[in-house]
């Protein structure tokens, strides 16, 4: 998200200086349901504050709609929205406008929302997952995690093939799987990171979002083993090699007419 920050930023400008929306409508694709399911409001929020002070343009009202697989904990979300929500309109002086918070579950890869009905949409997905065989070979076989890693070129063509949308931005970022491991530590714990602290961050963020998807086909109980083994691989790669990376696409579209 912090990569990906001025590209929000330039898109919520471009969308500004085109439309003046009362009441901004947006879908972030993907929340899950940890520490960071907010950030996206906050982070819009921000740059909408930024976009329509500069243009010097009223604050609109906020329509977020959260969107995740059935089986999400939609209910911590709202309970940490109360307070998230005051620390945002203390931070804004009380100028910040009315904003709406709606949960709405299902795939993304079937329809969610009306036509012409959202303003901006955002989805952030990243990091894969190596697996270890702990159940029986039928199962396995039988799972398919559709995951793909496609080159710019591959996005771009299938962007302008299919030709719904307009190509803004397209770049290609390189990450460290623990790039954000400084978040969630201390600063004294920070100073003395081993491969092991670093493998059981990286477990457990693989955790969160592949969990729902491997318990549905493999069964609760064998969850706690499994990401125990992923983390055990982990510490073996980060020592072989010391940073695990992965190549992140940043994509900025505009709907065509």
């Amino acid at each position: 998200m912090f990569t990906a920050k001025p590209i929000l930023e330039e898109s919520i400008m471009r969308l500004y200086s085109i439309l003046h929306p009362c009441c901004l409508k947006v879908a972030d694709l993907g929340c899950s349901s940890g520490p960071n399911a907010l950030q996206v409001i906050y982070d819009i929020a921000n740059v909408v504050d930024r976009t329509t002070c500069n243009l010097a343009l009223e604050l609109p009202s906020f329509q977020f709609f959260l969107n995740d697989l059935f089986g999400n904990d939609f209910n911590t979300i709202f309970k940490s929205l109360p307070q998230f929500l005051r620390i945002l309109e203390e931070e804004k002086a009380h100028k910040f406008g009315p904003c709406f918070v709606n949960a709405t579950p299902g795939t993304f890869y079937k329809r969610l929302f009306p036509n012409n009905f959202l303003h901006l949409v955002h989805s952030s997905y990243s990091l894969h997952w190596l697996s270890q065989n702990l159940t029986e070979a039928v199962k396995l076989e039988s799972f398919n995690l559709p995951l793909y890693d496609s080159t710019i070129e591959e996005a771009k063509e299938i962007i302008e093939e299919e030709g719904s949308f307009t190509l803004l931005r397209l770049e290609s970022v390189t990450l460290a799987w623990d790039a954000n491991i400084n978040e969630d530590v201390s600063d004294d714990d920070n100073n003395k990171l081993d491969p092991s602290m670093r493998a059981e961050f990286i477990a457990k963020y693989h955790r969160v979002v592949l969990e729902l998807l491997l318990k549905a086909q493999f069964g609760e109980e064998a969850m706690d083993e499994l990401f125990l083994r992923f983390k055990n691989k982990v510490v073996q790669l980060l020592m072989e090699v010391e940073i695990l990376e992965i190549s992140t696409l940043i994509i900025s579209l505009i709907k065509n007419d």
